[in-house]
């Protein structure tokens, strides 16, 4: 379980123990300017606010127990009591802020006792009481949990038991003596049915509680049988806050079947059921086997944004865990699980941590980044605050250990801050400082981010800075029209950049390996200007550019200018992490001049020798659109009534052309009569073009002014795979080489489309080499 700070928690304690102790039945407490009473029951209920809900365990030792809660919107802030039996009187032990939902309770930990919290409203009173939850036992005389050899059978309901299984009927209530049970046995239900089967004759209804199985640190198979043999059943399970049976109906009669995996961090597996009807009739919980350590160690990466991996689409953006293996050996594996949106909270409760922590072997690594996230106060699904995030890094760090795998904390990623005297500001410094207060109280090794991120723009300044975040200009990268300037993620170079820094990191910790670390230090000089450079697949709208590749490059920055324009107009066009990139949304017919500079983290190389490039007159342009709408100048148009004829030579061969849109021009930019419309054809209606014998160039142009877009093509029979184009864009694919061998060419495209054009390539080559132009 995570650990959490204790706001208010030992002076609220010691009150209402006071308070009791003179025999009053409430206790009331001003806090920031709030008032409320807690009663022995529930207290003044506040029309205003809900109540919270998912209260749970967060962390438990010795004397000690800290319980979280979810956030209530317009909540003013929160009391936490206290009683030692559920339906016993409530004492106030904790209130906190609107920001802080979480409080520690000094009490003795080897007894149960039992939480709800409330939200206080904007008027002072309180909201109703949340669901109970029972605290976790430990410490002196806690028996250590055990699962039977085999796993464990519980036989829910009154009716006979099965053999080998625990019964469970509404009680008894988890308890010291009872390790397994439901916290509110008032809240459930036993059914009893006439049948042979003992699992399925009998069961329980559950209601607004949630069962309680203590047992060892590990992962568990759950097996669920779920149902009624008289009435219909409406279920849902979660185990540990993961959602791990989907809501699922059953005519009467009929059972729920199911098994998920969990692992288990905490000691105590907790299951709350949703529904209309959740009737529960068994469920099975069994140990899953060990696991070995591999060969090669595996390293697990968790984060959000600034670390995750990219697809293409995306274009430069790339997260430092994307770029992490680039300074490993050849034989240590990088496993990246980070995602966008996630702070360490949600990446609990979505399941992500659970699924790595199912592969995790003895032997692995597992880094941790989150923070940026974590600080987004309002949105609850995310925000954690910064002692609370410290419990849930707790988390990582124990299902790591558990399994044998080394745990790296890494501080919150900087971001593109500069103060006025051009240094860079500390990001997110209270969770940066939580972080390193849990590695040096846990022993855990750390990787200082945030400090050498710091120090690394301290270096380069805010200017050299845009290159390493995601700074681009418009016009470049298809899903980027317009540009951007975000100063939180990176370009491919500046999470290169930011991986060396983990890696450099890695190199001076106490483990196994920062032996694995490779060539992570600076560089001492910048790269050799690429040579070779040359293009293939020139299309009347783009060519494949390939060079050789430099020695100590992390990136390819490819510039292009007109041909009759003098050197200093030279922009980027694209970037690559490799020898070869694609150039699309050239003109036809057109001269150009390219150039390519290869760059390190120490900075750039001279550009390569000038390539012009001249490119082909397309064969065919079409306009793909809604019959009557505007055709681009230069296009034909191809339209729902376009159908293939021999004298046409091109147009649909199904009986019926597809739907498509036409979205208009009231947008800003106005775009083109190209992007404006599109068609939305499918397999069931296919495009033959006849074409001479030879090898073609196809260009795909796709996307929607209103929403998302994607298209999928096949072409002469070979798919050629599928891409999405973002909101309000459009994007090019350049498909090539395309064989013609009898006379037609075959085009199956599934999705938007708004433009298609075909070129022949010819058999001599359209580009020359020299020196700079």
């Amino acid at each position: 379980m995570e650990s959490a700070s204790r706001p208010h928690g030992r002076p609220a304690a010691r009150l209402a123990r006071r308070a009791l102790a003179a025999g009053a039945t409430t206790v009331g407490l001003v806090l920031a300017g709030l008032s409320a009473t807690v009663g022995a029951a529930s207290g003044a209920a506040a029309a205003d606010v809900p109540a919270p809900t998912a209260v749970r365990v967060a962390r438990a030792v010795d004397g000690a127990l800290s319980m979280r809660w979810n956030a209530v919107t317009g909540a003013a802030g929160y009391v936490l009591s206290r009683s030692d039996a559920v339906d016993g009187e409530y004492a106030e032990v904790a209130r906190t802020d609107e920001r802080t939902v979480y409080a520690t309770d000094d009490v003795d930990t080897t007894a149960v006792h039992y939480y709800r919290a409330q939200a206080i409203g904007a008027d002072g009173t309180l909201s109703a009481p949340s669901a109970v939850a029972v605290g976790t036992l430990v410490g002196d005389g806690v028996a250590a949990p055990e699962i039977p050899e085999g796993g464990l059978t519980l036989d829910f309901g009154n009716g006979a038991t099965a053999a080998g299984a625990t019964r469970i009927v509404a009680g008894p209530a988890y308890s010291k003596a009872h390790r397994v049970g439901f916290v509110d046995p008032a809240q459930v239900t036993p059914v009893r049915r006439d049948g042979d089967d003992p699992l399925r004759s009998d069961l329980v209804r559950v209601g607004d509680t949630e069962l309680v199985v203590d047992l060892p640190d590990g992962d568990y198979t759950v097996g669920v049988v779920a149902g009624d043999l008289a009435a219909a059943t409406d279920i849902a399970i979660t185990a540990e806050r993961m959602a791990k049976v989907p809501a699922t109906e059953k005519a009467a009669g009929e059972f729920l079947e199911t098994e998920f995996d969990i692992a288990l961090v905490d000691g105590q597996l907790n299951l709350d059921f949703a529904g209309a009807a959740a009737n529960l009739a068994a469920l099975t919980i069994t140990p899953r086997a060990p696991r070995e350590a591999g060969a090669e160690p595996t390293v697990y990466v968790t984060g959000d944004s600034t670390v995750q991996t990219y697809t293409d689409y995306w274009a430069p953006q790339a997260g430092w865990g994307q770029m992490l293996g680039r300074f490993l050996a050849d034989g240590v594996t990088v496993d990246n699980h980070a995602i966008g949106g996630r702070s360490s909270k949600n990446f609990i409760s979505q399941g992500r941590l659970d699924e790595v922590l199912r592969q995790i072997r003895p032997g692995d690594y597992l880094y941790v980044q989150f923070g940026h996230n974590d600080n987004s106060y309002g949105v609850d699904d995310r925000y954690a605050a910064p002692a609370d995030y410290r419990n849930y890094l707790r988390t990582f760090v124990d299902g790591a250990r558990q399994r044998g795998a080394t745990p790296i904390l890494v501080t919150p990623v900087s971001r593109r801050s500069f103060d006025a005297s051009g240094h860079a500001n500390v990001s997110f410094p209270q969770y940066v400082e939580q972080a390193r207060a849990l590695a040096e109280e846990t022993g855990t090794p750390l990787v200082d981010l945030s400090a050498s991120s710091r120090a690394y723009l301290d270096e380069i300044g805010p200017e050299a800075a845009r290159s390493v975040f995601l700074w681009v200009p418009a016009g470049v990268y298809p899903a980027r029209p317009n540009g951007t300037q975000d100063d939180t993620h990176f370009q491919e170079y500046g999470a290169i950049q930011m991986a060396r820094l983990v890696a450099r990191d890695t190199a001076g910790l106490d483990v196994p390996l920062a032996d694995e670390v490779v060539e992570a230090g600076p560089p001492a000089q910048v790269p050799a200007a690429p040579t070779g450079l040359a293009a293939s697949a020139v299309s009347g709208t783009g060519a494949t550019l390939t060079w050789d590749a430099v020695d100590g490059a992390d990136i390819y920055r490819v510039l292009l200018k007109d041909g009759d324009a003098g050197d200093d107009a030279y922009a980027l066009r694209t970037t690559s992490t490799v020898g070869r990139a694609d150039l699309t949304g050239l003109e036809a017919g057109a001269s150009y001049d390219v150039q390519v500079v290869a760059v390190n983290g120490r900075g750039d190389s001279a550009p390569s020798d000038a390539l012009r490039l001249t490119t082909e007159e397309p064969l065919y342009r079409f306009d793909v659109q809604p019959a009557g709408a505007a055709t681009m100048d230069g296009y034909l148009p191809l339209d729902d009534t376009t159908l293939y004829a021999t004298g046409l030579g091109y147009g649909f061969t199904s009986a019926t052309g597809p739907g498509g849109r036409d979205r208009g021009t009231g947008f800003d930019p106005v775009p083109t009569a190209l992007q404006r419309d599109f068609l939305l054809p499918s397999a069931s209606t296919p495009i033959a073009v006849d074409v001479e014998d030879g090898t073609y160039v196809v260009a795909v142009e796709w996307g929607d002014m209103l929403g998302t877009a994607g298209l999928a093509v096949t072409l002469e029979g070979e798919d050629r795979g599928s891409a999405n184009a973002g909101r309000g864009t459009t994007s090019t694919r350049v498909l090539a080489p395309v064989e013609v061998t009898d006379g037609r060419l075959d085009v199956v495209a599934s999705g938007w489309l708004n433009g298609l054009t075909i070129t022949r390539l010819d058999d001599e080559a359209t580009t020359t080499t020299g020196g700079n132009r």
